[in-house]
């Protein structure tokens, strides 16, 4: 059992490493920290919402997480279609607010 959350406690570090290794620290641009807390939010709403109705814990962390990289992966289909703004990093940002928010809110009993 706590190998699972080792497990996911190495992968976020090694994904936070990657995306602090570029010379332009990928959390000190505001749009990459706009999207970690708006998808953080989102899942974490999501998530809590689904533990109030009685899903358990891995079905709520995958809803959560779900909405919320459908939310930033639509958000980046329109910037593509409107401005040309498309961004993987973007992405990448959403990707770990989606499981940090989705891993947080998972643990607790939400009464709703």
């Amino acid at each position: 059992m706590h190998f699972k959350y080792l497990s996911i406690l190495v992968s976020i570090i090694v994904l936070s490493q990657n995306l602090t290794a570029a010379e332009d620290n990928f959390f000190s641009q505001r749009d990459k920290q706009k999207h970690f807390i708006a998808t953080t939010i989102i899942s974490t709403a999501v998530t809590g919402y689904t533990r109030s109705q009685g899903y358990s814990k891995v079905e709520s962390f995958f809803w959560g997480f779900g909405v919320a990289v459908a939310a930033g992966l639509l958000k980046e289909g329109l910037d593509g279609t409107n401005s040309g703004d498309q961004s993987f990093d973007d992405v990448k940002a959403d990707l770990l607010g989606a499981i940090v928010g989705a891993l947080i809110s998972a643990q607790f009993e939400w009464k709703f």
